[in-house]
């Protein structure tokens, strides 16, 4: 973190690594931050809702204090520590973009999954302890962007 005009700021960087023809995978990390293993949606050139990763670019998180159905599943599945979901803003075209938990790409309608091992030798479930890597997320980022600091997320596409 550094101190830009009194206010705590974050950044995490989201490289993208490679796809195939129905996922993405990358890595996530972030000063004070132990990498993680990202899964999102393939890119698509015409976006399909639920089916296409959001572009690369720059990014603020904030904190949705709004109770969907998918913020009470989590709260439910995750356990006391997870309140509202942190959520990437500001994406042309895309709305209700979270980072949370999952194993594949059938868990995300365009989100950024989190995960702490990446197994590509399986068909199903290539990301794994994914709750763990999005509660060392979450501990690390949730009280940031809660105080009013901005926290921001850059993706990058393959090189």
């Amino acid at each position: 973190c550094t101190t830009y005009r009194n206010i705590y700021r974050m950044k995490f960087i989201s490289q993208r690594l490679f796809h195939d023809n129905k996922q993405t995978f990358g890595l996530l990390q972030g000063e004070g931050f132990k990498a993680a293993f990202t899964l999102e949606d393939e890119p698509r050139l015409v976006k399909v809702k639920g089916e296409t990763r959001i572009p690369a670019g720059l990014y603020v998180l904030k904190i949705r204090k709004e109770e969907t159905p998918l913020t009470l599943k989590h709260r439910t599945t995750y356990g006391a520590w997870f309140k509202f979901h942190i959520e990437i803003t500001n994406v042309a075209g895309f709305g209700g973009i979270y980072i949370h938990a999952g194993n594949d790409e059938t868990h995300t309608d365009g989100c950024l999954l989190l995960g702490e091992a990446l197994d590509l030798s399986v068909d199903t479930k290539p990301l794994t302890k994914s709750t763990v890597a999005v509660k060392r997320f979450y501990d690390l980022a949730y009280p940031v962007i809660e105080s009013g600091a901005q926290v921001l997320l850059e993706i990058r596409d393959e090189n």
